[in-house]
């Protein structure tokens, strides 16, 4: 399903997150979702396609540095 077009809509603050390990879908696929949303803010992790489970607490670690940063 493409979503492309309605990626500029989005108006809260975003962290779009790409493992560097991710054969599924590496960085370079993923950073153009990033730059389609005015603000967000792209991390590229040590990980794989699955990083939530793969490295919980590198995940974590970017979503709580993210949500710091955002005043959440």
């Amino acid at each position: 399903m493409d979503r492309h077009d309605e990626l500029p809509l989005i108006a809260c603050p975003t962290l779009v997150m790409a493992g560097a390990l991710d054969r599924t879908r590496p960085p370079h696929m993923v950073e153009p979702v990033a730059r389609a949303i005015s603000g967000a803010r792209f991390e590229v992790l040590q990980t794989g396609h699955y990083s939530a489970v793969q490295t919980p607490e590198l995940f974590a670690a970017a979503i709580n540095a993210f949500l710091d940063a955002s005043g959440a």
